[in-house]
């Protein structure tokens, strides 16, 4: 993966919230990590997509890549992750969800250092159509990009050290954007 991400700018401390503006090596980034992960996984994944501010042209966002993987129905789950593992990818756990289970990968280029966070759920699922609604909006509606870009801002500023706290800060808002 290495190769895939160099000189993009991408990584972040894990635990640290800083915002970097927009830049055009993020999708270009993605383009590369997307094609290595397709090759990796051909046989189990319907698409993977380029998800997270770091797909909406013009949003600040953390610098770290999110790639959501959309599996296929009968896709081996422990095969996947043995497959992911190969490349680097560190699998951080599974969440189980109501249309079935969220795999998380991270791959850090120096230890601690995130760099893309990987998503693999079922490309039939809830969480993959919430995902892809809501970068969609995102990239369409730039009042709603610009209110937030002004949320994280805020949010970066209360919490520069708690990612946890960052991320939970934006719950009502992407409710809000999904239910539109």
């Amino acid at each position: 993966m290495e190769g895939a991400v160099g000189g993009s700018g991408l990584g972040l401390m894990r635990g640290e919230v800083r915002l970097a503006p927009s830049t055009p090596s993020w999708p270009a980034a993605y383009e590369r990590v997307g094609l290595k992960l397709r090759a990796a996984l051909r046989g189990f994944v319907v698409a993977v997509e380029h998800v997270g501010s770091t797909a909406v042209p013009g949003l600040p966002d953390k610098p770290i890549l999110d790639v959501a993987v959309g599996l296929r129905a009968d896709a081996d789950r422990d095969t996947v992750v043995e497959v992911l593992e190969l490349p680097g990818f560190i699998h951080r756990g599974t969440v189980e969800e109501d249309d079935g289970p969220n795999l998380m990968f991270g791959w850090e280029d120096i230890p601690r250092h995130r760099v893309v966070n990987l998503h693999v759920v079922s490309h039939a699922g809830r969480q993959w159509h919430e995902w892809m609604v809501f970068r969609d909006r995102l990239r369409a509606d730039s009042r709603a990009r610009a209110a937030y870009a002004q949320l994280k801002a805020d949010l970066a500023r209360r919490f520069p050290n708690n990612r946890q706290a960052y991320i939970a800060g934006k719950d009502a808002f992407v409710e809000r954007i999904l239910a539109t």
